[in-house]
């Protein structure tokens, strides 16, 4: 399916690609207000902006980075409060 879909012309595949991300993306901002994996949902989406568009691979690259940081300051935060005990 991966070959037959790279051989998809480009002029059918990047408005496929943006209208099925975007869509995505919004689903994931909706899911933040009602139950949900809202930012999972997010993420997703632009991992697949990211497969046709490079700045959306910037804005997922970014993504990363500030989850990533979030989860370490969180580690930090949690293994002070344990040292505490």
């Amino acid at each position: 399916m991966k070959r037959g879909w790279g051989r998809t012309p480009k002029h059918i595949r990047m408005p496929f690609i943006f209208v099925i991300g975007w869509i995505v993306v919004l689903a994931g901002i909706i899911m933040l207000a009602i139950p949900g994996p809202g930012w999972a949902t997010i993420f997703l989406g632009f991992a697949i902006l990211a497969t046709e568009f490079a700045s959306a691979a910037k804005v997922r690259d970014w993504l990363v980075r500030t989850l990533k940081a979030i989860i370490a300051w969180a580690q930090r935060l949690w293994d002070r409060l344990r040292s505490k005990r």
